[in-house]
């Protein structure tokens, strides 16, 4: 199957996960303690947690491993991700 295919994630992908946002946890922490991203880790170790971790919040579709690879606290799609920018720059 291909890499980046919208499907759940296997148990060792989201134990891989699990480590990385731990790590990135850790090292926010140590350079920018206020940073916001350290409360959307938190939110995604729980989504984690709750078996809801890997899909989008809006469209409730399963988000690309190699999105979550690359920003493992995403807890939108690309294309939502997107949508959701532009309201922001809206309002």
């Amino acid at each position: 199957m291909e890499v980046s295919a919208r499907r759940p994630l296997s148990t060792e992908e989201k134990a891989r996960l699990r480590e990385l946002l731990l790590r990135r946890k850790e090292e926010i922490y140590r350079t920018a303690p206020e940073s916001e991203i350290l409360q959307e880790i938190e939110e995604a170790l729980q989504r984690l947690e709750a078996g809801h971790y890997g899909r989008c919040i809006d469209c409730g579709r399963w988000i690309r491993l190699k999105r979550l690879e690359t920003i493992p606290w995403a807890k939108r799609c690309r294309a939502c991700q997107e949508k959701w920018e532009m309201l922001e720059a809206v309002e």
